[in-house]
């Protein structure tokens, strides 16, 4: 979008589609979209560097009227969570576990960990009633510096790498359909996973992107191919037509070998596989964008959080309870497209194809949104001068004066390099200046994600998605005891139970440190990127002060 006026118009007919009860949003990238409810507010008050006190009371002192009763709100907050991943995931944990009973008890781990995350970001956003979510939450905390390195690393992390695995979830599953089971190798895949997502940054770069009702239909398709798995499951396993249910017992599961398993090695295996449930339960820490919207936020909010994650958790539980009375433990680990094997198991091959279209459709829905909304982030980014300016809007006076400038700029560069960066603005001015597209921003974002999806598996990316998520989301709840002891103005802020933050922090702490010692790279891999944006940082900033990079930071209109 271009500017406040068009980004308020894209926030309005996000909040339309809201009040419908049902929105398309696909875990995290539910989280890019609410995030955008106030990007003008949040760059204003960033490059005015605006920390004082007295202007955060301002701030608050205006709330909006809400207009979303208890209900849309519990359907809007289920809807961030329930994503595509639920459909591949189970595959993933069950190669890190010795039998279903122990698979569906690192889901119910997971869920009541977000659980307590999700109960501390009710105070949080109390505390802080200001859109932003964990960025802001960081930059009060521990300031200006922790909120970029989140919002580079979300841009650089954690968003591309969920578009490489919603694309990789969708090229298994298109793959499961229009070719034979001896061709479909695993550079296959990334070859149709890339294309998947190139094609939809296209779409986007021509302005073409889902309206609310298209968006609706994505959501509802996950819902019902989710909930006939859960009722067909259940009701297979009642005739006492599933598995044998004394497989379930870990000592009763085949082992590879006969040695003994090290505690420490299996707490590695689990640790893993909490970073897969994790993953699908992603979007509860975007639950609070709800608020500002809700009647009555102080009653209601505590109610939603609790009535969505009992739902949330409930549904994704029996799913897995259902997978596995249906599909054989060695199946589930064997095969990523879970419900395609459901389906078949259950069906036949008709089966397995309807729910490798279901699937597929509603990865290309989540791919447009995440695309979609990721190009709006990187806009904001740029804006609070948290990347360079030019991934942002146009900020020239004229088409004339940018192609100046930028000529200007390049002078003394090598010709190959002044030829493709000028034919590359010429060539995208029309979508940038006419249509208000974020281009640039579009194709940053594309080429990370090819990154992923080229290099990355579907385990390490998971694996490397949630130790880097999880970081921030630690420090951000540690966080909330530093507010505690700030003096409070007006009437005491509720706090939830102090065993929410501590058993949110020591887990999330222990699953971190474990998954990095698993995978040392993926540590380094982390420290490099963090390293990265703390260096960009210093340049930004240090462009700002000199006023002499206009290629980074053109002053507003």
């Amino acid at each position: 979008m271009s500017g406040d006026a068009a980004t308020s118009q894209t926030l309005k007919e996000a909040a339309a589609a809201a009040a419908s009860t049902t929105i398309e949003i696909e875990n995290d990238e539910a989280h890019d979209r609410l995030l955008q409810r106030s990007p003008s507010t949040q760059s204003r008050r960033s490059s005015t560097s605006s920390n004082s006190l007295e202007a955060d009371i301002e701030e608050a002192k205006d709330p909006r009227k809400g207009s979303l009763t208890y209900l849309n709100c519990v359907a809007i907050v289920v809807s961030l969570q329930i994503g595509s991943g639920i459909f591949s995931t189970p595959s993933e944990i069950s190669k890190h576990v010795s039998s279903p009973i122990i698979g569906i008890s690192v889901w119910i781990v997971a869920g009541i960990l977000v659980w307590t995350g999700a109960a501390s970001f009710i105070e949080l956003g109390r505390r802080i009633p200001h859109n932003g979510g964990v960025q802001e939450y960081l930059r009060r905390c521990y300031g200006d510096a922790y909120g970029f390195l989140f919002s580079f690393g979300y841009i650089a992390i954690g968003k591309p790498c969920s578009v490489a695995i919603i694309s990789g979830i969708f090229a298994e599953h298109l793959n499961s359909i229009i070719l034979p089971e001896t061709w479909r190798t695993e550079w296959l895949n990334k070859l149709v996973a890339l294309l998947g997502a190139v094609v939809i940054t296209v779409v986007n770069c021509w302005g073409t992107n889902t309206g609310a009702s298209a968006a609706n239909a994505f959501f509802l398709l996950k819902v019902v191919g989710l909930f006939s798995i859960v009722v067909i499951g259940l009701v297979i396993g009642v005739s006492g037509k599933g598995n044998d249910l004394t497989a379930w017992i870990p000592d009763k599961v085949a082992q590879e070998t006969d040695e003994p398993v090290a505690l420490w090695v299996l707490v590695g295996e689990y640790t893993t596989a909490m970073f897969g449930a994790l993953f699908t339960y992603g979007g509860w820490e975007t639950a609070n964008y709800v608020a500002g919207d809700m009647k009555n936020p102080m009653r209601d909010l505590p109610r939603v959080i609790n009535s969505a994650m009992v739902i949330v958790m409930v549904g994704f539980v029996l799913a897995n309870v259902a997978l596995y009375i249906v599909v054989p433990m060695e199946a589930l680990r064997e095969r990523k497209i879970v419900a395609v094997t459901f389906g078949i198991q259950v069906f036949g091959t008709l089966g397995g194809i309807a729910y490798s279209l279901l699937v597929a459709i509603s990865c290309l829905g989540a791919l447009n949104s995440s695309i979609f909304a990721m190009g709006r982030l990187i806009v904001v980014a740029s804006e609070r001068r948290y990347l360079p300016s030019f991934f942002g809007d146009p900020e020239h006076e004229s088409k004339e004066e940018e192609t100046f400038h930028y000529k200007n700029y390049l002078r003394g560069w090598p010709s190959p390099i002044v030829s493709s960066v000028m034919m590359l603005i010429q060539k995208t001015e029309t979508l940038r200046w006419d249509h208000k597209v974020p281009v640039y921003a579009l194709l940053l974002n594309a080429l990370l994600s090819s990154i992923y999806i080229v290099f990355g598996t579907f385990s390490f990316l998971l694996t490397f998605i949630g130790i880097a998520e999880y970081i921030f989301l630690f420090f951000a709840i540690l966080g909330l005891f530093i507010l505690r002891r700030k003096p409070e103005i007006g009437e005491p802020i509720p706090r939830t139970w102090n065993i929410n933050p501590i058993v949110f922090c020591v887990c999330s702490a222990f699953i971190v440190l474990r998954g990095v010692i698993t995978d040392p790279l993926q540590g380094l891999a982390l420290l490099v990127f963090n390293l990265l944006g703390l260096g960009l940082r210093t340049f930004i900033v240090g462009a700002d002060q000199k006023g002499d990079v206009e290629l980074l930071n053109v002053p507003s209109r």
